[in-house]
């Protein structure tokens, strides 16, 4: 074997297999899910990008988003639909 294989084996083939896991599990995750908002009470789903990036904050279910309709942005639970 020779090097550029050996490349290709032990780091490509792992990254793109974490990649196509974590993109299924956004997926995943956007469709059957939806926030509320603690200040409006309104319920609305984010898209697959805002729920990559939106923050932990350390409870189970909840992350950090902004309510589309109050623009309150903190801290909300997510509920499965």
């Amino acid at each position: 074997m020779n090097q550029d294989s050996f490349i290709l084996i032990q780091i490509v083939v792992p990254m793109a297999l974490v990649f196509l896991l974590v993109y299924k599990y956004i997926d995943v995750r956007t469709k059957t899910t939806h926030f509320v908002c603690p200040a409006c009470r309104s319920r609305f789903k984010l898209s697959k990008k805002e729920f990559a990036f939106a923050r932990k904050t350390g409870v189970i279910n909840e992350r950090v988003a902004t309510c589309p309709v109050c623009n309150y942005k903190g801290s909300m639970p997510f509920m499965k639909d």
